[in-house]
């Protein structure tokens, strides 16, 4: 019988021993090939001593990524921050798509306000000079008054002022707050009282009535200019009688202050007019031409108010809708909102990541 040794064993199995290791170290290699590691979920490191590997990870990761063509999972952050912070200490972030810009970048030195509110314009209010102490009577009112106002109602509070306080029209449909014995009233200036003495004033009848006894014949008073008087009037105009393409002559009232300009251009062609004020409270120029015309007035507050189509028609009120100023502020502009970005859903790839 024949004795096989022990060396002879061993050599005998060294040649299958050998070929189990090939075919794993085989096997290891074709399942690291088919199932690579997702560049989007490196291994975040534990260790200083593991900040290296990491880094060739994820260099190997981007290198893999653009020989494969460009896939929708996020960029991966470096491994470690420029102040050395490990950037593993933090989740990394997934990319978005930036928003689209809607403002250029503020200036070095300036902080943006997003979306702040833009100043809103304050309503205006109406003003009153301080009080100054007068005396009033009542007259019996009638439509031919000095400022050439017309279609004035009978029943309304007027009040005509010294002579000095007329200053040739100048205070014509100017608003007066007169305070007396029984109670106070808001008369506007339609006339001049050429018997008055400064700080005297004649009263229409309902005006007299409404801070006195009418029975007392006088009363002291106290009278303060107002200046913006709210509601503002609507504005009304008349081309005086007699105007024609060679003198035009025009009267607006209701204008809530006292007027200190008017210019009229025509609509064919020509310079701008300035018109030239009367003691009656009209504004007239010569050789104006056949119109229409386009107004442009102000007051002594400074409003300004286009007027357009004038024509040359004596006699009728003309209406126009229009007021010299507003007491409300315009409405805010509305600031276009901007929704943000929608999110995109994450890849299969970061929903696989642990």
């Amino acid at each position: 019988m024949h004795r096989v040794t022990q060396q002879q064993h061993v050599r005998a199995a060294w040649p299958w021993t050998l070929g189990a290791l090939v075919l794993a170290a085989v096997i290891v290699v074709v399942l690291w090939v088919v199932h690579p590691r997702s560049p989007a979920c490196p291994p975040a490191p534990t260790a200083a001593g593991d900040r290296a590997g990491t880094v060739a990870d994820a260099r190997a990761g981007r290198s893999a990524s653009t020989a494969v063509g460009p896939g929708p999972s996020a960029s991966i952050a470096s491994a470690s921050e420029p102040n050395g912070s490990p950037a593993a200490d933090r989740p990394a972030p997934i990319a978005t798509a930036a928003p689209p810009s809607v403002s250029a970048a503020p200036a070095s030195g300036t902080t943006a306000a997003p979306n702040a509110p833009a100043p809103q314009p304050l309503p205006l209010v109406e003003r009153r000079d301080p009080p100054r102490e007068g005396q009033a009577r009542y007259y019996t009112f009638d439509r031919n008054v000095a400022c050439s106002f017309p279609d004035l109602p009978m029943d309304g509070y007027y009040v005509g002022v010294p002579s000095d306080e007329y200053a040739g029209g100048a205070a014509c449909g100017e608003y007066l707050d007169i305070e007396g014995p029984l109670g106070s009233v808001r008369a506007v200036v339609v006339d001049r009282c050429p018997g008055c003495a400064p700080g005297r004033y004649d009263l229409s009848t309902a005006a007299f009535t409404r801070v006195a006894d009418q029975g007392d014949g006088v009363a002291p008073i106290r009278v303060s200019r107002v200046h913006d008087p709210v509601p503002p009037p609507e504005l009304t105009y008349r081309v005086q009688n007699g105007s024609s393409g060679a003198w035009l002559a025009l009267v607006f009232a209701d204008t809530g202050n006292p007027l200190s300009h008017v210019e009229i251009r025509p609509h064919a062609s020509g310079p701008d007019r300035s018109l030239t004020r009367g003691p009656d409270n009209s504004w007239a120029v010569s050789g104006a031409g056949p119109g229409p015309f386009t107004a442009l007035i102000t007051d002594t507050e400074g409003h300004q108010l286009r007027i357009p189509d004038i024509v040359i028609t004596p006699g009728p009120t003309q209406r126009t809708g229009l007021r010299l100023y507003d007491p409300t502020p315009p409405p805010p502009p509305t600031s276009p909102t901007t929704s943000p970005p929608p999110v995109p859903a994450p890849t299969s790839a970061l929903a696989s990541c642990p």
